[in-house]
């Protein structure tokens, strides 16, 4: 099977009920594994987190820390979040991964909270990159409270990276997505349930979404992230990967956390369905 590697922060984040698993790597190796992929995690993480209780089936080489990242993720009208961090993980290290994954099919950076310093592809043999962008676009205050902010050094992050993916939400004001494309040669801006900015240096496309009703926003980015690229890795065709990103996203919406995600089955069902809807125009692109 193919094999993605996620890289960055397990999180757990506070919701009603008390404390979920979460975080950008947690998100991205489950959807691949549901996808058909084989899946792993780098990660730094607390005594609070057990890889086998946590991520079932998902191979985590960890750093141990003093704690565990944990954020609280707070949703106001039009779907803006607004997240408070009360405990940060140690920065990542290669140090617990084994060679024999050092060159993954694919290799999502996924940071949440700056703890990716540096270039780190380079430092891997990896057939495709992407990157998410949240973890470099943070500031946070004493209390940590979570705000945008520009990008102190994208051009060392993003050595060696294929796609960069990045919410409209978590871009600071002012900032043009298609800056980055001095660095990478593609840009996903995502919209939430209206779908996607695909940009690169021939232009920009958009890729609408396949709406559903929404039960947790969260994490669906990082699903859309991990979908995208096994989609590109698999087609090599940034459209048509947008497509298949999207109704993957559009599973994880459904249901709290990752308890909704849909398989390769299901996520090409909804492909399908969603091609029909436009041909047959019961939805305006």
């Amino acid at each position: 099977m193919p094999r993605l590697l996620a890289v960055g922060h397990v999180t757990f984040d506070r919701r009603d009920t008390g404390f979920v698993l979460g975080g950008s790597v947690s998100y991205g190796s489950l959807t691949a594994r549901k996808l058909g992929w084989e899946a792993a995690v780098l990660t730094a993480a607390g005594p609070d987190f057990d890889p086998n209780r946590d991520l079932p089936g998902i191979p985590a080489f960890v750093h141990r820390s003093s704690a565990t990242t944990r954020f609280a993720n707070l949703y106001e009208a039009g779907g803006t979040r607004r997240q408070v961090l009360s405990s940060r993980a140690d920065d990542i290290e290669l140090v617990p991964l084994p060679e024999a994954w050092r060159a993954p099919d694919v290799l999502l950076l996924s940071p949440v909270a700056g703890e990716i310093a540096g270039a780190l592809a380079p430092a891997f043999e990896a057939s495709c990159v992407g990157a998410i962008g949240q973890g470099w676009l943070r500031a946070f205050d004493v209390e940590g409270n979570v705000s945008a902010r520009d990008w102190p050094d994208p051009a060392r992050a993003l050595t060696g990276v294929h796609v960069l993916f990045v919410s409209q939400h978590d871009l600071p004001e002012g900032r043009d997505p298609r800056d980055f494309l001095a660095w990478v040669p593609i840009v996903a801006v995502t919209r939430g349930w209206r779908g996607v900015s695909l940009m690169s240096r021939d232009g920009a496309v958009d890729v609408p979404g396949f709406p559903r009703p929404e039960v947790d926003p969260t994490g669906a980015g990082d699903v859309f992230a991990a979908a995208f690229l096994v989609g590109y890795h698999e087609r090599a065709d940034p459209q048509e990967a947008a497509v298949f990103a999207c109704c993957a996203a559009s599973c994880a919406v459904e249901g709290i956390g990752a308890s909704s995600l849909g398989d390769r089955a299901e996520v090409e069902r909804r492909v399908e369905l969603r091609r029909k809807q436009i041909e047959e125009g019961e939805w305006d692109e």
